[in-house]
């Protein structure tokens, strides 16, 4: 309720905003304390027990210091049920705080300190089983044969029933908080700011992760505590009439480790998942209890330091052309320390059993560090024909620092001993070519269009492999991607009381090269002369989550003045459309893992004066029914779940401004 606007910069932003933007960036700003009294609150009824009150308040202390506080609460009833349990899963529950002081001692500093805590403690996000396929591995290690010798029931596949049947419980609480001061001093011909900051995040979630009714991968519960404090120092301003520019240093040190220790465990029935076949030494699997609550308990610790300089200039070099270089020198610098142990199961000293529960989760241990720095660079030519036109073209490149692995690696051949040349995760390397124009091609219209094409070395993607050891895969590099397209952006307002806008994107993403790439679900147990193969080349294949064809729009009307309650004001009705074509939700291209394209309507009309508003809205006012993802489930038997899109939501809002 507090967010003042939102920039949308695309592309990699590397020079001003640091490492991992390698696709772009959101840049928030919140609206800062006033000295005048202002407030506002808004309450939302709605559906599935919906109900939202935000509020937020500012106002001036004493002559030179103000102070705005602001809440937000949400709650709604899950959109998935539980037969068996009798509970709603999949809703909402968010409490958020934020408070600020602005100080204002001189007339050349300004003090800004805030602070803000969240917390999310929905009953669990589940994932609803959307289908079943045959896999390449032999008959008997086929699902349906699986749960018929098991005596289980194949699970209902109706996704959009909303209707789930897990054996354990889901969870997913977190806490998101954390402070910063913000000192601007006006020196010379610009601003001194200095930025300290502190944040944590708490991780605490529960997963089923076989995501059926059979005690098999019955829990994951991976918390994780994040802690992380950054300093920037920048200088802003003007170097002469014909220039600008910023300089700054940078320096972030985080810790991210295991409160507690993350658990992954398997039940009665994970036997049967595992065995390779009906006869031999490996029934031996089904010996009573030999995996009932056997696990593995998680400790990680992993210390990063990251520390940079940029700089970026706006130099004028003839009238209205504009040249920006920009560079920002990166260094970063992992440590972590990673510790598995087994626990439970049939407690046995037969080497034959144990051979058998070390082949399904074993001891893991390592220590690994690495150490990386880069040169991030962009340069843009813009020119400014007139106040309607303006062309520019853009070089940039950047980065996604160094990686290790902390979910568990896989392991050796037929060995139980990590395979650690997988630790270290290598910098993704960005290289950037965009061309553009805005323009005003006549009154109230804004036409916007953009040409891009982004080439990535050694793209960080995650790997998903049949081993129900790694918690959901790891991360590892295809050789290179390529990303190019094009964007459309407009905006008309035809009147003060009607406007209309609309985007268009067409991307064209792809592996260029990722010969070693996991297999898709339905080419598990592979064999190519007689030998297992673990990797396929996914080359020439598509991105996953990269739709080709994206559109957005939408509209608002106001006409109509009238009273509501005794105020004056003015009816309007508004409304906005998305649409976006299939994607692939699989690292590697998958025959089953693709989403179909869909749409989505959202529609409002309501009555709105300069303090009060009231309306009535809807979303996904059409139904649609729709997957945000689609991914298999762990242990690669056949089984592939959803992430289900919302269903149709509907309610009622009020709004109160005063000042």
């Amino acid at each position: 309720i507090d967010v003042d606007r939102i920039e949308v910069l695309r592309g990699p932003q590397g020079t001003l905003f640091g490492k991992n933007t390698t696709a772009g960036a959101f840049n928030i700003f919140t609206k800062k304390p006033t000295f005048t009294p202002t407030g506002k609150a808004e309450l939302s009824y709605g559906n599935y027990n919906f109900i939202q009150a935000k509020a937020s308040v500012s106002g001036g202390l004493t002559k030179n210091i103000a102070a705005r506080v602001s809440f937000s609460g949400t709650q709604r009833q899950g959109t998935v049920f539980h037969e068996k349990q009798q509970q709603y899963y999949n809703g909402l529950n968010n409490f958020g705080l934020k408070g600020q002081v602005l100080w204002l001692p001189t007339d050349k500093l300004e003090i800004l300190i805030s602070g803000d805590y969240s917390v999310q403690t929905p009953d669990g996000y589940s994932l609803s089983v959307t289908g079943i396929t045959k896999t390449q591995r032999s008959a008997y290690r086929q699902y349906d044969s699986i749960i018929k010798d098991l005596g289980y029931a194949r699970p209902t596949i109706n996704p959009f029933s909303r209707r789930i049947e897990t054996d354990a419980p889901w969870k997913h609480n977190q806490v998101i908080s954390g402070a910063h001061v913000n000192v601007d001093y006006k020196l010379g011909n610009g601003t001194l700011t200095s930025t300290t900051a502190w944040r944590f995040w708490d991780w605490d979630p529960v997963n089923d992760r076989d995501f059926t009714g059979i005690p098999a991968l019955s829990k994951s519960q991976a918390s994780s505590r994040h802690n992380q404090y950054s300093q920037e120092l920048r200088y802003a301003g003007n170097i002469s009439k014909k220039a600008s520019g910023v300089i700054g240093v940078f320096y972030l040190n985080q810790d991210l480790f295991t409160p507690t220790s993350q658990l992954e465990e398997v039940g009665s029935a994970q036997w049967r998942f595992v065995q390779t076949a009906s006869t031999g030494a490996q029934a031996r699997y089904s010996t009573p209890g030999l995996l009932d609550n056997y696990g593995i308990k998680t400790n990680f610790d992993l210390k990063s330091v990251s520390a940079a300089i940029f700089s970026q200039v706006d130099w004028e070099i003839a009238k209205g052309l504009h040249l920006l270089p920009g560079l920002r020198y990166n260094y970063d610098k992992k440590d972590l320390n990673y510790s598995r142990t087994t626990y439970g199961g049939l407690q046995t000293t037969d080497p034959a059993l144990l051979a058998l529960k070390k082949a399904v989760y074993s001891d893991q241990a390592f220590s690994t560090s690495t150490t990386n720095t880069n040169l991030s660079a962009n340069v843009t030519l813009a020119y400014k024909a007139s106040d309607n036109f303006n062309a520019y073209a853009t070089y940039s490149n950047n980065y996604k620092t160094v990686g290790l692995n902390l979910g568990g690696l896989p392991t050796k051949g037929t060995t139980d001993s990590a395979d650690l040349s997988l630790a270290e995760v290598k910098p993704e390397y960005v290289q950037h070519f965009e061309i553009g124009i805005k323009t005003r091609p006549f009154k109230g219209a804004i036409l916007n269009i953009t040409a891009f094409n982004t080439d990535i070395t050694d793209y960080q993607t995650t790997v998903q492999v049949p081993q129900i050891g790694l918690n959901r895969g790891y991360l590892a590099n295809a050789e290179k991607v390529n990303v190019k397209g094009i964007e459309i952006d407009v905006t008309y307002q035809y009147s003060k009381n009607f406007s209309v806008n609309a985007a268009l994107a067409y991307t064209d993403a792809k592996y260029v090269s990722f010969v070693n790439a996991p297999l898709p679900l339905e080419e598990t147990g592979k064999t190519v002369n007689g030998q297992q193969v673990a990797f396929v080349d996914a080359s020439g294949g598509r991105l996953p989550g990269v739709s080709k064809i994206n559109f957005s729009g939408g509209f608002e009307w106001t006409f109509t003045k009238g009273k509501f309650f005794n105020r004056t004001g003015k009816f309007f009705v508004a409304g906005d459309a998305s649409y976006r074509s299939d994607y692939s939700s699989n690292p590697t291209p998958s025959a089953v893992l693709n989403i179909d394209g869909y749409g989505l309507i959202n529609e409002r009309i309501g009555f709105k004066s300069d303090n009060f508003t009231i309306f009535l809205w809807g979303r996904n006012v059409t139904a649609t029914k729709y997957f945000e993802q689609l991914q298999a489930a762990a242990g690669n038997s056949g089984v592939y779940v959803g992430v289900l899109g919302d269903p149709r939501t509907y309610g009622v809002t009020l709004k109160f401004n005063f000042q």
